[in-house]
């Protein structure tokens, strides 16, 4: 039979570039692999030396602390380090530690080119993941390790006791990313908050994790260890947990790191069952869905209407109920129902020969995950004969994370024929961005500038100024809030061209008898 060392050996070359072993005072015993790359001409000449005298300093604290909770967890890693016999030979690499029991002394490292861990990502230099793209993942992170039975998987949160700055900030994310699980699973959640995926075998790893990012950092924090396993099995408890996590980045009252520490169980059950009531109205289908119009301003005829959901449960405006949906991961499920719902309305309207355009509202978040885009385009495939009467508004509670993502979506969108509306243009701070990222053909000036215009020189400058920028990038605008005669009139002479609001008409359920035909085409 092969001693266990060559099958680690085996292994190592399968996965890996190099293999390691190192004996209980962290010497190596054992090196095998492509030496040459990482400057060693024999494996002879790095038998007996600590495995610390092939990396820098700052990575040989990472790497010491990785090693350091070796026992209490069995695996850690990628550690992501320069490794090599000297400073001109050391390579981006990435560790992965193991042994085969708490008992072991003996510690088998297989050493993996970052090139061909990461991929196209090699080269970046940010060691965590930004906090939209560690959320979309974390219930698939949870849900993998499930099928582990040798150990748990659990999200620490983390509240810096001081700021961070320069090399202390830098210092302590390569070690928070580090000892995380898979070696990147770990984000900021904003100024001084943090939070990380990582395994926990024993009662106490999790604590003694913490420690040990505490004494190899210097820095100091109080922390929160949450484990959704604990609301049992399930997308639920996972969507339950990331909803916390969002709440926790927003430093809202009710998810401090004492309330989770505290309350967590039952927070977390509060939570799983308002997502149960959420699923039970989309599945079942109980909403309503208004339509409020959009007019011309310079015809003063309607252009097309907006579909507005309204839910039947009494004390849940629909901005409450589709805010959790997104912070909870299911606006996917709902901008589904609702595009399915819409685009069922006006197949019937057309088919009776009714003059029908139709906004259908869809979240930046959906229009960023690959999956819901990639339904989106086969349906628009097969209502081709709705293009120029079904238009996409694009809406965001929060700041777009992947612009990239949601430009690509909106081309594909137009390529096949059906115009994109940007919402509530001018409420964040990343507004005029977006217009440089997005192609879009209609967009919506934030309607608190639209009220506050008449009395309020500055936010009069700003519309007039988001309007003749719109109109020089050939973008049809649409001012919202119009209630006032004199909100119409101020509108009509800096050159919006469509106007929304109560002035026009209340949301209703029913569509109103004087629509117009197709959408109008945009240069």
């Amino acid at each position: 039979m092969a001693d266990k060392s060559d099958i680690f050996v085996a292994y190592a070359f399968s996965v890996g570039d190099v293999f390691i072993e190192i004996d209980e005072s962290q010497r190596i015993s054992r090196i095998e692999g492509a030496l040459e790359w990482i400057g060693i001409d024999k494996a002879q000449s790095a038998i007996g030396r600590p495995i610390t005298d092939f990396v820098s300093a700052d990575d040989a604290v990472i790497l010491q602390s990785g090693l350091s909770l070796l026992g209490g967890i069995l695996r850690l890693g990628p550690v992501r380090v320069g490794f090599g016999a000297t400073v001109d030979t050391r390579r981006r690499i990435g560790l992965f530690l193991s042994r085969l029991s708490s008992n072991a002394t003996r510690t088998h490292i297989v050493a993996m080119s970052l090139n061909r861990l990461d991929g196209p990502d090699a080269e970046s230099n940010a060691p965590l993941a930004d906090m939209e793209s560690f959320l979309r993942r974390l219930p698939d992170i949870l849900e993998e390790g499930e099928k582990n039975a040798n150990s748990d998987i659990l999200v620490s949160m983390l509240q810096m006791n001081k700021h961070m700055q320069g090399r202390d900030k830098q210092g302590f994310e390569r070690q928070l990313a580090a000892l995380s699980l898979g070696g990147k699973n770990a984000t900021e959640l904003g100024d001084g908050r943090f939070a990380l995926v990582h395994e926990a075998t024993n009662e106490g790893d999790a604590q003694r994790l913490m420690d040990t990012l505490a004494s190899t950092t210097g820095q100091r924090f109080e922390s929160a260890t949450l484990d959704a396993e604990t609301l049992g099995d399930g997308s639920d408890a996972a969507k339950a947990l990331v909803y916390s996590i969002r709440k926790f980045s927003e430093e809202s009252p009710d998810f401090s790191l004492q309330d989770l520490s505290e309350n967590y169980t039952e927070k977390m059950e509060d939570t799983r069952k308002r997502i149960q009531t959420l699923r039970s109205l989309l599945k079942e289908r109980q909403f309503d869905i208004a339509y409020q119009p959009i007019i011309s301003l310079s015809t003063q005829k309607m252009h097309h209407v907006e579909a507005l959901v309204r839910f039947d449960k009494r004390g849940s405006s629909p901005y409450e109920l589709i805010t959790f949906a997104e912070e909870v991961g299911m606006i996917g499920d709902f901008d589904q129902i609702m595009f399915e719902s819409v685009v069922a309305k006006l197949r019937h309207l057309v088919s009776r020969g009714a003059p029908a355009s139709i906004a259908v509202n869809l979240s930046a978040r959906s229009l960023t995950t690959a999956a819901f885009v990639e339904r989106l385009e086969a349906d628009l495939k097969q209502n081709k004969e709705l293009a120029g009467r079904l238009l996409i508004e694009v809406t965001e509670s929060a700041q777009i994370s992947d612009l990239d993502a949601l430009g690509e979506a909106i081309n594909k969108i137009r390529a096949l024929g059906f115009a994109v509306c940007l919402d509530d243009f001018g409420a964040g701070l990343s507004g005029f961005q977006y217009l440089r990222h997005l192609k879009v053909d209609i967009v919506k000036i934030d309607g608190s500038y639209v009220r506050d215009a008449e009395n309020d020189p500055e936010s009069r400058a700003f519309l007039h100024a988001m309007s003749t920028l719109c109109r020089d990038l050939k973008i049809r605008t649409v001012g919202e809030w119009v209630e006032t005669p004199a909100q119409f009139e101020l509108l009509q002479s800096i050159g919006v061209d469509m106007g929304q609001g109560y002035l026009f008409g209340r949301p209703k359920l029913t569509l109103p008898q004087d629509m117009r035909g197709a959408l109008e085409n945009v240069d």
